[in-house]
């Protein structure tokens, strides 16, 4: 298929009309052209000339294990599809992403993110901004083309490389904690943060989810004001998160 993305116009009307929209959502029939054609917008996305093989993404549960799982596996499927096929400029475009969820993977999107309640925050799954926190964590279908991105690494220095993928799912709260950082959309840190988590994980289990936070929040926010971690290699930020985390380990055992 070829991806489509939305005209400007009609993301800003669909956006702006959300409220007056939101059930048809939930509803299974086709909605966009009769909303599109009473606003009078005939065309309302545009097809490019980028070619990727039609997909599935997978759902199969709302607990936590299930998502870990699934959302996994929906990077590795949907990053392998398009990781050569658009560039991270492209990839920050809203239009794309939002038109994606809307047509390509709308019942997906209210599969994953449903609530309790069976509601789905629209305006932040279905929606995208330019934003950091959007793209990479918000977005239902561009978390995981960003973070196959951030995170896929066929340098060699693993025989998987989806290793550090694999890191970052280890947890929810991970992910979460980590796309919350200024810093996480910097490949080199964000690979060496995840291999200094990955080694602390080895070395004391998984449950390293608090330390990690603490790493991300407090200990490189402020390296990060004091120092310029864009200039350090990923070996060199591996060593500095890995014996900050080893330090929090120790406090945490002798407490």
């Amino acid at each position: 298929m070829n991806l489509i993305y939305f005209t400007k116009d009609a993301y800003k009307l669909l956006k702006k009309d959300l409220n007056l929209n939101k059930d048809n959502y939930y509803k299974d029939e086709l909605w966009l052209n009769k909303y599109f054609s009473n606003a009078g917008l005939d065309e309302y996305y545009k097809t490019s000339s980028v070619t990727v093989p039609n997909i599935t993404l997978t759902y199969s549960g709302d607990d936590i294990e299930s998502k870990n799982r699934d959302d996994l596996l929906n990077i590795k499927t949907l990053y392998t599809e398009y990781k050569d096929k658009i560039s991270p400029l492209q990839a920050s475009d809203p239009l794309l992403w939002s038109a994606l969820c809307h047509i390509t993977f709308k019942s997906y999107v209210l599969n994953r993110w449903k609530k309790d309640d069976g509601t789905v925050r629209l305006d932040q799954r279905f929606f995208a901004t330019e934003g950091r926190a959007s793209l990479c964590y918000y977005n239902a279908i561009s978390r995981l083309w960003w973070s196959g991105y951030l995170t896929y690494d066929d340098s060699g220095e693993n025989s998987n490389p989806w290793y550090l993928t694999d890191v970052l799912f280890s947890a929810q709260q991970i992910q979460k904690d980590l796309f919350d950082q200024p810093f996480s959309m910097n490949k080199t840190i964000v690979k060496g943060l995840l291999k200094a988590l990955k080694r602390v994980q080895e070395e004391v289990g998984n449950n390293c989810t608090t330390i990690f936070r603490m790493c991300c929040d407090s200990y490189l926010n402020h390296y990060g004001a004091v120092s310029i971690l864009d200039t350090l290699s990923s070996d060199e930020i591996e060593k500095i998160a890995y014996d900050y985390m080893k330090s929090l380990v120790k406090t945490t055992e002798t407490d």
